[in-house]
């Protein structure tokens, strides 16, 4: 669909009534992963149901102001921000370490992320993120989740310690009716099917018990997130090796939403909007660590949404991170929120990760025939990497050092492991020109 078709162009404001629809309209399709985003974290870090509000909520501003600030300042395209889920990754797995060392690494490494987004030095990076590399990323972050989404998934929570055959059934009819809703519906409907999902499954999950109203009964109409923010930072060297790496995949990921946004809306700004973008991801970064909570990006749904709804201004998206972050101050609204069951937030994941799959997929072959070195430098960091994420909790945390950083985090050891493969040893000689 070309530019000019679109009922209203990139920066064109539409009417004020018509922008709050539009924003409103966003605002549903992007909860779904603010909810994953504090259930994962909680369940990680076994917060009680007080901290787990508090957490969605300081994660809401940080989206919400990163939305808008995006949106006119930073990149300028159609994109909402939300929580990273390679930095969701990461966090948890160096949970342990405690909160204090997650947030001194974070606001390190997303500072290194800001000044380098400042150098000018985005470009020449861009080049080490070949069509091998970035798909791995891709599928390390899919693959990595599988061990968070399997305890929800058999219905083992704070709540019900033994796991069920009837949930795990339920979950996956739910991820199968969840892609049928993504693949039946049209329009802006086909952009709300893990919405649509996460209301069914909490719904269904009510009749089996499966649903605490008491947050919901306890928490008041409107109040700030307290404590705003426990900045309590540590120096932890192996931590901050850790996020660096997962702030690489960030950089990709932010990267690779705005190539895709500016190829159907406008691409003469793509270099600067490369630039602002990233800066503000790195802003953004640090702002999260002081509050404690998951890092932002840019997330990649953009596109579908702006062919479906054939409106690609960015000003929506300004006025629907104005409604995120005053959703905050409504801790109601996000105790409903945090009503889902873990088991429907899992099977949600579950659909929207076999979409990163198959992306991932898409990219790696990219028009071209792939050689014999393209199944290693492909194939072994993504089974490295998916059997560490599967290495027992118990010896992780018998490991020290680096050792816990990079056998503990299978997505951190497949980028370092793909990116070794496919620079270093099977690193393709320069064609030469011809005479």
């Amino acid at each position: 669909m070309t530019p000019n078709r679109y009922l209203y162009g990139l920066d064109d404001p539409p009417p004020l009534a018509l922008s709050l629809v539009y924003a409103v309209q966003w605002a549903v399709i992007i909860f779904p992963a603010y909810v994953i985003a504090a259930k994962i974290v909680a369940q990680a870090m076994d917060l009680p149901a007080a901290s787990e509000a508090r957490f969605l909520q300081v994660t809401l501003v940080c989206s919400g102001l990163g939305t808008l600030f995006q949106t006119l300042w930073g990149h300028r395209y159609p994109l909402v921000e939300g929580p990273a889920t390679a930095h969701l990754l990461t966090f948890v797995s160096l949970s342990p370490l405690g909160l204090g060392a997650v947030q001194g690494a974070t606001l390190a490494a997303a500072a290194c992320l800001a000044l380098v987004a400042v150098t000018g030095a985005v470009r020449p990076l861009l080049r080490l993120f070949t069509p091998n590399v970035v798909g791995v990323i891709l599928m390390l972050i899919a693959f990595s989740l599988l061990p968070h989404l399997i305890p929800p998934m058999l219905g083992a929570d704070s709540r019900h310690g033994d796991a069920s055959a009837l949930v795990l059934c339920m979950s996956l009819a739910l991820v199968v009716i969840i892609a049928v809703l993504g693949h039946r519906l049209r329009g802006l409907w086909k952009t709300c099917n893990m919405a649509l999902g996460l209301l069914l499954g909490t719904v269904v999950f009510a009749f089996l018990d499966r649903v605490s109203w008491a947050p919901l009964l306890a928490t008041p109409w409107l109040s700030l997130p307290r404590p705003w923010s426990s900045f309590s930072p540590q120096w932890h060297a192996d931590a901050f090796i850790a996020l660096v790496l997962t702030y690489v995949a960030i950089a990709v990921n932010s990267m690779g939403s705005i190539q895709g946004i500016a190829a159907v809306t406008q691409s003469a700004r793509l270099d600067s909007a490369l630039r602002r973008g990233l800066l503000t991801t790195g802003v953004s970064g640090m702002v999260c660590a002081f509050f404690g909570v998951v890092g932002t990006v840019s997330y990649s749904t953009g596109p579908g949404v702006v062919l479906a709804s054939r409106v690609a201004s960015r000003f929506p998206l300004a006025w629907c991170g104005l409604l995120v972050t005053a959703a905050a101050f409504f801790p109601k609204v996000a105790a409903a929120l945090t009503l889902v069951p873990s088991a429907v937030v899992a099977s949600a994941l579950c659909v929207a990760m076999a979409g990163q799959l198959g992306a991932a997929l898409a990219v790696i072959a990219s028009g071209r025939a792939l050689a014999a070195r393209d199944y290693f430098v492909v194939g072994i960091p993504v089974l490295v990497g998916t059997l560490l994420a599967f290495l027992p909790q118990s010896f992780i945390l018998s490991l020290s050092g680096m050792g816990r950083v990079f056998l503990g985090n299978g997505m951190v050891s497949g980028i370092v492991l793909v990116m070794f493969l496919e620079h270093v040893v099977f690193i393709q000689p320069k064609k030469e020109s011809p005479p």
